[in-house]
């Protein structure tokens, strides 16, 4: 099952896949908000809801 990708996907994969074009890594601000928003507030919104 191998199908050839469009020309514009590959073109586009290609320019994905450079190290130079995937942008910095996060900073201490963002992986805050990414600890707050994906693990301590679906914590306390499980727990709120076992006691409801």
């Amino acid at each position: 099952m191998t199908e050839k990708l469009n020309a514009e996907l590959e073109r586009r994969l290609k320019i994905l896949e450079n190290p130079a074009e995937q942008g910095e890594d996060y900073d201490a601000a963002s992986w805050t908000w990414l600890v707050i928003l994906g693990v301590i507030l679906p914590a306390i919104a499980l727990v709120w809801g076992w006691q409801l």
